[in-house]
């Protein structure tokens, strides 16, 4: 973050309108290229006269105060020994140097950059999501139909409608025909619960946001914010207030209401999928093992309402959070780093609700296709017999083949009309079957990819490939394979799978 700030500093300073020597610039340049980090404390900003305490820090580094500590490649040592082991002589200011360094947005400005980005990054990944929660419910594309971004028309919602029908074409899981041209079915829903069915106007918001979100920040990081103000091209020297940061505060603040936003789509979709009473058929809590032994996700749906308050509360504006300081001379202060660093905080809790929800979209999506799978292979073994199948899936759960396949064969060969097939030899090739299923779905043979989007299989494979996240099926390792997506989604590794999920055909 400290680094963020010294090239955001640098960059301003840059622009020639601060007063300052190249010196500066370029000893500021020096220290990032010598990874000499001043040490900084994390509170005591109001970034009202800019960000004076923080920038203070660094600007005592660059003049070689012996009492600041500094980091260099992970090493503490005094400030004039590192700039000394980097020979960097120390800065001697001139006049306006030292306000010109500490008299600025930068510290909210350099630290924000990255959030806003790993913002934009977290509501594609939101995106991602909610593609394949639509194919773990087997819900509808015409939820992303134009005619809908036609009548109303928000960029927003526009994008977020067209991302998704990419993303799900091709598709074998999502319904593509519209509701209109279907059969009535008693019991089932025509339109999909909201988590899915509006997902282009709740995100459309969002978008439109961190769009003005970063125009803000991109002028923030390239401008003069100091004070006064200096244009040797017209001899003027303006004393003003390009230090007060209200514009980064209220940009923070609506970023991290639109990082919530997308947490609570997550948590909805997430509550609907495990739910095994509205989640189209699949076992409680995604279990994929014997469900009276096995809690499935049921801590991942716990620790999502944890998060979800958790953000709920961090959502909270700071910039409505003034007192005045210094002696009633900074009477409105934007507060502006303080919402900053809660937005990166938002920011992380949303990242966690993304690895959780993409671990157990895998899981949903694999029980999904075994679902299918299965009853494919009774339909297989009753052939005409319709009205016999639909009795017996009442009465009994399809992932009971997977999971007590003997005992479920036996069931199944003794009620099924026999058509002059021997019992045990019906039991015999049913068990047989749900077996391979089951073995195919542990050591990760299933054919689920083929059945995803063009963009939403992209995800799925890198999670279970790439990442190594395997089907769960009992395992005691749903902790450490989060742990693995979680430091996917931050570390960037991601960010190459979302860019060709979401490329132009």
């Amino acid at each position: 973050m400290v680094r963020a700030v010294m090239v955001t500093r640098a960059n301003c300073l840059a622009k020639a309108y601060s007063g300052v020597r190249p010196d500066v610039v370029q000893l500021l340049v020096a220290m990032i290229n010598n990874d000499i980090v001043p040490i900084v404390p994390l509170r005591g900003s109001v970034s009202a006269s800019g960000d004076l305490m923080p920038l203070g820090y660094i600007a005592a580094a660059m003049i070689g105060r012996e009492d600041i500590n500094v980091m260099v490649r992970g090493q503490i040592m005094p400030c004039p020994v590192a700039l000394k082991e980097a020979n960097l002589e120390p800065l001697v200011m001139g006049p306006k140097e030292g306000l010109a360094i500490i008299n600025a947005t930068s510290f909210a400005a350099g630290t924000a950059a990255q959030t806003i980005y790993e913002a934009n990054i977290a509501v594609l990944l939101t995106q991602i999501c909610t593609g394949l929660a639509v194919e773990a419910l087997q819900g509808k594309m015409e939820s992303f139909h134009p005619v809908h971004h036609a009548c109303l028309q928000h960029v927003g919602l526009k994008e977020v409608s067209n991302n998704m029908l990419k993303i799900l074409d091709g598709s074998r899981l999502a319904v593509s025909t519209l509701e209109m041209h279907l059969p009535d079915t008693y019991g089932s829903l025509k339109q999909d619960r909201y988590s899915i069915r509006t997902a282009p106007q709740w995100l459309g918001p969002v978008i439109e946001t961190l769009k003005e979100a970063c125009r803000r920040i991109n002028v923030e990081l390239n401008c003069a914010n100091d004070n006064p103000v200096i244009d040797h091209r017209t001899d003027t020297i303006a004393h003003g207030g390009n230090f007060q940061g209200e514009t980064l505060s209220i940009t923070l603040d609506q970023t991290r209401q639109a990082l919530q936003v997308c947490g609570k789509l997550l948590l909805a979709q997430l509550q609907e999928i495990v739910n095994h009473r509205i989640n189209h058929d699949l076992p409680p809590n995604l279990c994929g093992s014997d469900v009276n032994l096995d809690f499935g996700f049921k801590g991942a749906d716990t620790a999502m309402a944890s998060y979800m308050s958790e953000l709920d509360h961090l959502a909270n504006p700071m910039s409505n959070h003034v007192l005045s300081a210094e002696c009633q001379n900074q009477s409105v202060n934007s507060m502006a780093l303080v919402s900053s660093r809660l937005t990166r905080e938002a920011l992380e809790i949303l990242q966690m609700m993304l690895a959780n929800h993409l671990c157990l979209l895998c899981q949903a999506l694999d029980l999904r296709y075994l679902r299918n799978e299965v009853i494919s292979s009774m339909r297989k073994m009753g052939k005409r017999q319709k009205e016999f199948l639909a009795t017996f899936l009442k009465e009994n759960k399809w992932y009971d083949f997977l999971f007590h396949p003997e005992e479920s064969a036996a069931k199944f060969a003794e009620k099924i009309p026999k058509n002059g097939h021997k019992e045990e030899d019906i039991r015999n090739e049913i068990c047989v079957a749900m077996k391979s299923l089951m073995s195919d779905a542990c050591n990760g043979h299933l054919g689920t990819v083929d059945c995803l989007g063009t963009g939403t299989k992209k995800a799925y494979w890198y999670i279970r490939h790439t990442v190594g996240v395997p089907f769960y099926h009992g395992q005691a390792a749903i902790d450490t394979w989060l742990e693995k997506i979680l430091s996917a989604v931050q570390n960037g590794d991601f960010e190459n799978v979302l860019l060709s999920a979401f490329e132009e055909p």
